[in-house]
């Protein structure tokens, strides 16, 4: 987005009776923020998934924080938390066109700087509940205390940052917008479910059924600090919010088909659940309860049972889409014949006819 304005500057210059006029112009351009990119697909405030394609159409917003180096200032702050939201009928004749990323009051760019740094996070603060800062007169340090993730997974937020962390703009001031690349923060959680093939082929005699299906108990308080190029969260701890996941049900199945297949299929209600990175609790775990035809079994399953290539998940990391996908696969009750007691000798009885 760009804006011409002409600054007139009048120097008089006395010889005699007569005096002559200098015009100067100069050319102050809004700094402007366009090309959002997204690392990879995500889930916010409106239900996702969000990728670069379509984050400015379902009016999102980010949070600048900015500083300029100049000769005389070094980190001086120009953006102090500034809201960045996708508009429509904006000033083409400010920004270049009627939809773009807008700010309000304006910033310029000052042509005399050395050296800008932007810092970025997406939704903006006023978009969730927690306190963003950063570091005093610098964008080396930036945090989220406070945060508190939603218990309903239709109105979870997506937390995420800068990618670059400090968007350092040296050359060419004031010549272009500034771009960022934002990723996940917190950790996507999933759960499918599925039959194993051997069950799969008594689907006909045998259908699965599933009525319930919960996770839980999560925590879903914590703080985000980044320092530098590390980064870290801290689980809260002083009465922190819990929360059972339970699937969404349709006439008392989980699965609107009713029977499940031999292909994982996700469960309604807890798929792209998006939670604090942690170490995973030794009393998370997955509850279900399901019919094989109308025989009703049920299961806990701890997360730490759940295997890949043998291991189980010990962490929750930041960026992470993790699936926990329960297979029904039981033994079927079979008969067979292993042998024939032979006959007791109850001894022999005899009588004679005389």
């Amino acid at each position: 987005m760009k804006k011409s304005f002409l600054l007139l500057i009048a120097a008089a210059l006395l010889a005699a009776c007569s005096s002559n006029e200098m015009l100067v112009e100069t050319e102050d351009v809004p700094i402007g923020f366009s090309r959002v990119y997204i690392d990879k697909s995500t889930k916010a405030i409106t239900p996702g998934p969000y990728t670069t394609a379509n984050f400015e159409t379902v009016g999102n917003t980010f949070g600048v924080i900015g500083y300029k180096t100049t000769a005389t200032q070094t980190n001086a702050k120009v953006f102090n938390d500034v809201k960045v939201e996708y508009q429509t009928d904006l000033d083409a004749s400010i920004y270049g066109a009627d939809t773009d990323w807008a700010y309000s009051p304006l910033v310029y760019w000052d042509k005399t700087a050395t050296k800008y740094s932007f810092f970025a996070y997406a939704p903006h603060s006023g978009d969730f509940t927690g306190t963003v800062a950063l570091g005093s007169n610098d964008a080396t340090t930036f945090s989220i205390t406070g945060f508190k993730q939603a218990t309903t997974v239709a109105n979870q937020i997506d937390l995420m940052t800068d990618l670059t962390n400090q968007n350092n703009v040296t050359a060419n001031i004031g010549t272009n917008d500034v771009k960022f690349t934002f990723g996940h923060i917190l950790s996507n959680i999933n759960v499918t479910m599925a039959v194993s093939a051997a069950l799969k082929a008594d689907e006909t005699d045998n259908p699965v059924s599933v009525e319930t299906v919960t996770l839980g108990t999560i925590t879903m308080d914590g703080s985000y600090a980044w320092n530098t190029d590390a980064y870290k969260w801290t689980l809260s701890t002083s009465s922190p919010t819990t929360q059972l996941f339970s699937a969404t049900q349709s006439s008392g199945n989980v699965f609107a088909s009713k029977a499940l297949t031999a292909t994982p299929a996700t469960v309604p209600g807890l798929t792209g659940m998006l939670m604090i990175p942690q170490a995973v609790n030794a009393n998370y775990e997955i509850y279900v309860k399901y019919k094989i035809n109308t025989e009703v079994f049920e299961r806990t399953i701890k997360l730490s049972d759940f295997k890949k290539s043998g291991t189980s998940l010990g962490t929750w990391d930041p960026g992470y889409r993790y699936t926990y996908n329960i297979i029904i696969g039981p033994t079927p009750i079979l008969f067979d014949m292993d042998t024939v007691a032979d006959w007791g000798d109850g001894g022999t009885y005899t009588y004679t006819i005389e």
